[in-house]
């Protein structure tokens, strides 16, 4: 099974789409603030949240619910703003923005927990991207050039050519 979390008008074929609000097209209503999750232990094989974290007042219960309903080798599919973007501060509900680092916090040398958040990789975009860790048309030359060397983009041009969003590919490991 499949999660596609507050998914609002991006319904995904073969998930179950839930969003915060009752929507006719949705599958399911929940507000993911609220612990625990109305979802069985191991239900799920892949996460999507696109622009869904930064919302979160508690990233870490987020992540322990998320290793309880993951199944072994989930993947979690993450698109949310880049922290040196004007997109990440505009919005007053965001509570966080995010950078190459950010999910480093929760593998197993930083984080205690039964399982290990792997992250097997990640793409800056500089303007905002509908694929998921693809490029864009407009996209691809900037993206090549700011992912080459992410570290040193985050470190010297960031907040000069600042970029839109991050995508990260996740994958928990019990």
């Amino acid at each position: 099974m499949k999660l596609n979390m507050w998914c609002w008008k991006d319904l995904k074929k073969w998930y179950v789409n839930v969003d915060i609000v009752d929507l006719p097209w949705v599958d399911s209503v929940y507000d993911f603030e609220i612990f625990p999750y109305p979802f069985e232990d191991n239900t799920f094989e892949e996460i999507f949240c696109s622009h869904i974290l930064e919302h979160i007042s508690d990233l870490w219960k987020v992540i322990e619910e998320f290793t309880r309903i993951w199944k072994n080798l989930c993947q979690i599919k993450v698109k949310v703003p880049y922290f040196a973007s004007p997109n990440a501060y505009w919005d007053y509900t965001h509570k966080r923005s995010f950078n190459t680092n950010t999910f480093n916090y929760f593998n197993n040398e930083c984080y205690y927990n039964n399982a290990e958040i792997l992250i097997k990789s990640y793409k800056i975009h500089f303007f905002s991207n509908k694929t998921f860790l693809k490029s864009d048309k407009i996209n691809i030359l900037i993206d090549f050039f700011i992912n080459l060397f992410p570290k040193i983009y985050e470190r010297f041009f960031c907040y000069i050519f600042p970029s839109s969003e991050i995508h990260y590919l996740l994958e928990i490991k019990k």
